[in-house]
């Protein structure tokens, strides 16, 4: 796994066709996580509060990953994900033009706003 300094870098060496998507999860991340603060966690892009990851994403060899830690808030939205691989923290998007910004951006809002378990 390559080590990445920050997330401009692990954006950077991405495949040229994911990194306008993951510019936009990360756009979408730093607006809607408010007091997280951006790190490079297990080799990712890691939004932290009060030294918990929470969120999550990576470009994966097969897909692009979304973690989503708060248990509360990717339960609540199974139904709107069926169609994609939804694992116990984690959404799985094969294609970019699967990612619905809108349902990302309401499941990072409601990240902010929970204080349920982190898985």
């Amino acid at each position: 796994m390559a080590v990445h300094e920050d997330v401009d870098a692990y954006i950077a060496a991405a495949a040229p066709g994911r990194q306008d998507a993951l510019r936009a999860l990360r756009r979408d991340c730093r607006q809607c996580l408010p007091g997280f603060s951006e790190e490079i966690r297990h080799g990712m892009p890691a939004y932290v509060r009060d030294g918990e990851t929470e969120l999550a994403f990576a470009s994966q060899k097969q897909h692009l990953a979304l973690y989503v830690m708060r248990a509360d808030v990717l339960d609540r939205h199974r139904d709107e994900l069926a169609h994609l691989d939804v694992g116990k923290g984690c959404v799985r998007f094969r294609r970019v033009d699967q990612i619905d910004h809108g349902l990302v951006r309401t499941m990072l809002t409601e990240t902010a706003a929970s204080r349920d378990p982190v898985r």
